[in-house]
């Protein structure tokens, strides 16, 4: 059981929050307070629970973020500070924020720089927020801040936060305090005190568990078990990496033998204990960079700061990791190629406790049975005659695996350039699962060094180079990257160091690619007006939820407590993608205590589909007809989530007729195989150019891959068989979908199933259609076991199941305006892959939104779908919006970079001119107010004198179409008692902070403060019938029915006022009313028959980015993002969802990538190979402008909606890439990315779409 486990379920504190489960994501962390084995004082570290088994966990004191502040013993600063800067959205990550921070401040109280705060939140991952108010509230404390925060700065926040200031931990000199007790640990106690360092022996259901405390202990218990199987765990860490599913009889913890986790420096060498946790060693090796014999080690320091994330460098070890790269040689292990690259030795004991040593690499090849690692030795390297770096190049800033991972260490006299003195050592892990040295080309250059060649000579370089070439020859390992990047990173990776050597003896445009990116501190900016007449609306307030959610007292579905009884359900999936199921046998699962069930599709009561309605049924589960891999073929039911899992794997299923699936649709349109081709909708020209212009014709391609939602929450559902029926709790965006469904699949009357939400963790489109599908199977076994059942998808299986965003593929030719680059006449073809069903629609909404600000009469554009066999894809936060926005911006910078026009003037070309369109006089005003033109003069300067590092620059405009949906319920109640309102409506919290904005029109509406309404969960009951929460429309229609409540009930209450005294209270109205028996409780429906119209988003942006040319890194230096908001009715929530929206997009453009194998397999399934946005992704100059003086005449209230329009504009990040892409390009002949434009735009294809050549490797 981990610690997570044990937290929740035991201790019932669901405040931790799992999702990963492998200790990439930081929705779990908590704050280990132990004593170390060796210095014996207390240590404060963040640790992901979800890692940790909770036998290791003796002797440690183990915080929570319960455990720091609630509404019940008062809130700690960090919550108040994370929620008071809008840093939580849909809040699931946010009690892992806190815990975070609260780790880092309780270990280092004094001194915390921006800087550091910043680099600790590397496992911390939000899909909401963009990060940004985040990172600010932490910094705000820092010693370099230049903010002084006080305790009763942190009590002023928290009136933004509750009513109440109770809720606060309070100091208890307000007056006197300077801060200094602002972040007073509430653990004063040492457990210095307590005798932790006893051996301990736990008898368990899944083995015995020991604990060591010295070498003899573990000796001894080596003795002891004899020939059983056994673990060493310290760490455990390995664990997320690989899951070891292996059953061992003994489990021997070794995190507190002292002698693993010593260090010892001296002239002759630097020995470290193996046990060693990575942090541990991190700072042990910046102390011993003083030394002038260990100075590399301050590059080896800064290396493993990338290795995955704080709260698992906290805990990891160094033999663990080096374990892991033993038992899978293709796991580019960073601490095997640095120490190999150094020329560490290992040191081991065996029983009889004898030492020895061994190489790097000939630990690969030992035999580890009854072997204890104890120490690395690092050999003294003078930095006078040595030189060592070391590289990784990795998908994102942190986090990551690496694409290649590298090492050099060379001895040289730097008086004849650079000449090598003795073998050097270059090391490459990522090539393969064999290789390690370059061998060849380290004989080549000792034998050039032997002939008094230096590695600063021209001839060196060029030979090294080509042997590097011929040497390196990666393997295909999917989903690791193309072979021939590695293969080519690893060749830059050796140029990169040897224009390291002597950056003064390279010619000066060379000298930036001895340089990696450097990431400063972030900053940010934002602006907007706000009116103070007509507060509450368009005041900038906290999210009402968000103290609650940075409490972990925000309860999610999962978090609802076990029920008495309660089953728990895993999925069993397909294996293949074509095929018939011929048989099913789940006679070993059911055979394993506490399985009690395995249902399949004949076990349905009502019909086998979640999605009536819509054009393809699609079965709740296989029918014998496999769709595609990865499909749900039952639901086993067990007593224990974790048990239901370890079942599920174990059913067996026979297939038949299988075939190779169809997975590409670029084949199936080469192939034009037309029964998987619909055309849904067209654009037509409806006029002609001047046929006297002369044109050019451009053509090109525009292929926008797709992107998995990652909603911190799973998918998950908890059904419960009650007295009239069922109590359905499921995290879904759409609860009628749901409830309808349940009906069908149960044939169970629709009046019979009760149904509540309170919030999610997160949506995006992900929990419209799929949530009911999860809570259809769910319901089946709770109706058929007549039990409770809780169905939590975990994460590999809600990616494997789930349908993603709709690739889009465009292929075009346009006849352009040779001097101004408008378009005269163009052509396209636009296709989006649905998978294997037509559900959840998109084509005719991208193709409406494709000609976005432009005049699209001359176009002639067919847009269709494509079925492939994959799970069927789904909406997605902007859903076609963000794919067509983003296409006809590629084709403006395309049509700008064939002709040589600038991208602005063909943008502005190609505009629709009327007095109803703002959007050419924005791009100028944002153009003039972002310095746009002098910035260009700036970049293409630098581009010229630096040909490794180039830097690029774009302006993207948007117009989109918002289109509004009917039917939203609302109903608002006045309690006589206090005057107090309570608003219930058919919205869903997802993050986007509708029930902020409800209470701000609500309070508006009645004339109160805020603090008197709160808005109760949304149930099926006083909202039924109601339309899903998604498309950026609900917000709006939600405030429109709960502003028309607010009328009727003003309108009762009108008479009621002219009985009383001018100076009456709200509470003296509410009695008098109550008192003459008027019903203060009023319901609305929201239709498209009220007074509202669709309407126009608009939009600019610019952004800046710096690119790594030899190794295609890049970083987003600036954006500035100028969105229209009408009149915001909440302008903090906008702005939130503004950066939240832009950073989802950045993912979707530049880092998230999805992966199959050929059988339709995705091997993209988890957070180590899938890679959202980090906090050190996100743009270091963060500007966000709500656009001022534009009331939207058709909106609620004068607003427009901000949840789905900014994400399009994300597109001018690879379109700045694409243009600092131009001038590599052109050296090499490469056709501009633009014509072929492909995503992700990854450090992979940004470095193939170069096409460097070693020839182009010089120093002069």
């Amino acid at each position: 059981m981990t610690l997570s486990t044990w937290i929740r379920q035991n201790a019932q504190l669901a405040g931790t929050k799992t999702m990963c489960c492998e200790g990439g994501c930081g929705s779990c962390v908590v704050a280990v307070r132990q004593t170390h084995p060796v210095t014996h004082q207390d240590v404060v570290y963040a640790a992901n629970s979800c890692l940790v088994p909770v036998f290791g966990c003796h002797g440690w004191n183990i915080t929570t973020v319960e455990g720091i502040g609630s509404q019940h013993e008062g809130y700690h600063p960090l919550q108040v500070l994370l929620a008071s800067y809008n840093g939580s959205q849909c809040g699931y990550c946010s009690p892992g924020m806190v815990m975070n921070m609260y780790s880092l401040v309780e270990n280092k109280a004094a001194g915390l720089t921006k800087q550091e705060i910043e680099q600790s939140f590397d496992g911390n991952i939000c899909r909401c927020t963009g990060y940004r108010p985040i990172l600010e509230a932490f910094k705000s404390i820092a010693s370099d801040s230049g903010k002084k925060l006080k305790c009763q700065d942190i009590e002023d926040m928290l009136k933004d936060c509750l009513s109440d200031r109770n809720h606060i931990q309070k100091c208890d000199n307000s007056e006197k305090c300077k801060g200094c007790c602002l972040f007073k640990t509430r653990f004063t106690k040492s457990l210095q005190a307590n005798n932790f360092s006893e051996s301990i022996l736990i008898n368990s259901a899944v083995g015995k568990w020991y604990r060591a405390t010295s070498k003899k202990d573990v000796f001894d218990i080596l003795k002891t078990i004899g020939e059983e199987t056994y673990k060493f765990v310290a760490g455990n860490t390995a664990q997320g990496v690989y899951k070891d599913e292996k059953l061992y009889q003994n489990f021997i913890d070794i995190s507190c033998v002292p002698e693993l986790k010593t260090f010892k420096i001296s002239n002759e060498q630097l020995t470290l204990g193996l046990n060693l946790s990575l942090t541990e060693l991190n700072l042990i090796l910046q102390s011993c960079s003083s030394s002038p014999q260990f100075q590399y080690t301050a590059a080896l320091a800064d290396h493993i700061s990338l290795i995955a994330n704080l709260p698992v460098r906290n805990v990891a070890t160094l033999a663990g990791n080096l374990c892991v790269k033993k038992l899978h040689p293709e796991f580019p292990s960073d601490l095997f190629v640095i120490l190999e690259t150094i020329g560490a030795q290992l040191l081991f004991e065996l029983e009889n406790e004898k030492v020895q040593s061994t190489s790097m690499v000939e630990f690969l090849s030992m035999d580890l049975s009854k072997v204890l690692l104890t120490h690395v030795i690092l050999p003294p390297l003078d930095d006078t005659a040595y030189v060592v770096k070391t590289f990784k190049i990795m998908p994102r800033a942190k986090n990551a695996y690496a694409y290649v991972n590298a090492g050099f260490r060379f001895k040289v006299d730097k008086q004849t350039k650079y000449r090598v003195l003795e073998k050097p050592s270059i090391v490459f892990g990522g090539i393969s699962s064999s290789f390690v040295h370059a061998s060849e080309t380290e004989k080549l250059i000792e034998s050039l060094g032997s002939k008094g060649k230096g590695l600063l000579e021209e001839e060196v370089l060029k030979l090294a180079l080509e042997s590097l070439r011929n040497e390196i020859k990666p393997v295909p390992m999917p989903p690791a990257a193309d072979p021939e990047y590695r293969a080519g990173l690893a060749v830059a990776l050796f140029y990169k160091c040897m224009l390291g050597l002597s950056p003064q003896s390279v010619a000066s445009q060379y000298r930036s690619g001895a340089i990696s990116l450097s990431r400063p501190v972030s900053s940010s900016k934002r602006q907007y007006d706000t009116d103070k007449t007509v507060w509450p609306v368009n005041k900038p307030v906290t999210k009402v939820e968000a103290i609650y959610q940075c409490s972990g007292e925000a309860q999610y579905v999962d978090d609802m407590p076990e029920l008495p009884g309660e089953l728990h359900g895993a999925l069993v999936l397909t294996s293949v993608a074509q095929g018939t199921i011929t048989s099913i046998d789940p006679s070993q699962p059911l055979s394993m205590p506490g399985v009690v069930a395995f249902y399949t599709a004949k076990d349905i009561p009502g019909v086998n589909s979640f999605t009536s309605g819509f054009p393809d049924d699609e079965p709740v589960f296989c029918d014998g007809k496999v769709l595609y891999c990865g499909q749900p073929v039952g639901l086993v039911v067990a007593e224990t989530q974790r048990l239901a899992e370890r079942a599920a794997t174990k059913v067996q299923i026979v297939y038949s007729d299988v075939t190779i699936p169809v997975l590409d649709m670029k084949q199936v349109i080469a192939n034009s195989e037309t029964a998987r081709i619909v055309q849904q909708a067209e654009i037509t020209s409806s006029s002609s150019s001047d046929a006297e212009e002369e044109t050019v014709c451009v053509e090109g391609s525009v292929d926008l891959h797709g992107q998995y939602h990652l909603t911190m929450e799973l998918q998950t559902c908890l059904c419960v068989p009650v007295e009239d029926g069922m109590d359905l709790y499921s995290s879904t965006q759409w609860m009628e979908h749901v409830h309808n469904a349940v009906s069908k699949v149960l044939a169970m009357p629709a009046h019979r199933i009760n149904m509540k939400v309170r919030r999610l963790g997160g949506g995006y489109g992900a929990k419209l259609t799929r949530s009911t599908w999860v809570a259809t199977q769910c319901a089946v076994a709770a109706r058929l076991s007549n039990r409770p059942v809780r169905l939590v998808l975990n994460l590999q299986t809600n990616m494997e199941v789930m349908g993603k965003r709709y690739s889009c593929l465009t292929n075009y030719k346009a006849d352009v305006n040779k001097s101004t680059g408008k378009i005269a006449h163009m052509e396209g073809n636009l296709y989006e892959d649905a998978g294997w069903s037509e559900n959840d629609p998109v084509v005719e909404g991208t193709m409406t939104m494709l000609p976005s600000a432009y005049n699209a009469s001359t176009w002639s554009v067919k847009g269709s779908i494509v079925k492939t066999d994959k799970a069927s894809n789904t909406w997605c936060r902007s859903p076609g919006s963000a794919e067509a926005i983003g296409t006809i911006e590629v084709i403006m910078d395309n049509i700008a970079c064939t002709i040589g026009l600038d991208p602005v003037q063909v943008r502005l070309a190609n505009m629709v001119v009327s007095k109803s369109n703002p959007v050419p006089a924005m791009v100028e005003e944002w153009r003039k107010l972002t310095d746009y033109d002098s910035r260009l003069e700036e970049i293409n300067k630098f581009n010229i004198e630096n040909c490794w590092k180039q830097r690029g620059i774009s302006l993207v405009p948007m117009t989109y179409k918002l289109f509004l949906a009917s039917r939203y319920n609302a109903m608002v109640t006045i309690y006589a008692v206090d005057g107090t309102v309570a608003v219930s409506h058919g919205g869903v919290e997802c993050g986007q902070g509708i029930n902020t904005k409800v209470v701000q029109v609500c309070a508006y509406g009645l004339g109160i403060d805020m603090s008197l309404i709160q808005v109760k969960p949304t149930d099926i009951l006083t909202s039924p019938n109601n339309e899903g929460t998604g498309g950026s429309v609900s917000s709006e229609s939600v405030c429109y029915a709960v502003m028309e409540c607010c009328k009727k009930l003003q309108a009762r209450l009108e008479p009621i006022r002219k009985l009383l005294p001018a100076d009456h209270s709200w509470q003296d109205l509410v009695q008098k009313a109550y008192s003459e028996q008027i019903k203060l409780n009023a319901t609305y429906l929201f239709t498209l028959k009220d007074n509202v119209k669709d309407y126009d988003i608009f939009g600019v942006t610019v952004a800046e980015v710096e690119v790594d040319i030899l190794t295609g890194q890049h970083q987003v230096t600036r954006v500035d993002i100028l969105e229209d908001a009408g009149v915001s009715l909440s302008p903090e929530i906008d702005i939130g969802q503004v950066e939240g929206a832009f950073v989802m997009g950045l993912g979707y453009y530049t880092l998230e990538n999805l992966e199959y194998s050929q059988q339709g397999a995705l091997l993209t399934n988890r957070t180590w190979n899938y890679y959202p946005p980090g906090p050190l992704d996100i743009p270091i100059d963060f500007r966000i402008e709500l656009r001022k003086n534009a009331p939207n005449p058709f909106g609620v209230l004068r607003s427009k909606a901000t949840g789905e329009p900014p994400l399009c504009m994300s597109v001018a990040v690879p379109l700045a890439v694409c243009q600092a892409l131009r001038l590599p390009a052109s050296r090499t002949g490469a056709d501009p990315y633009l014509k072929t434009f492909s995503t992700p735009l990854s450090p992979e294809k940004t470095f193939l779409a170069c096409k460097n050549d070693i020839s182009l490797y010089k120093y002069s």
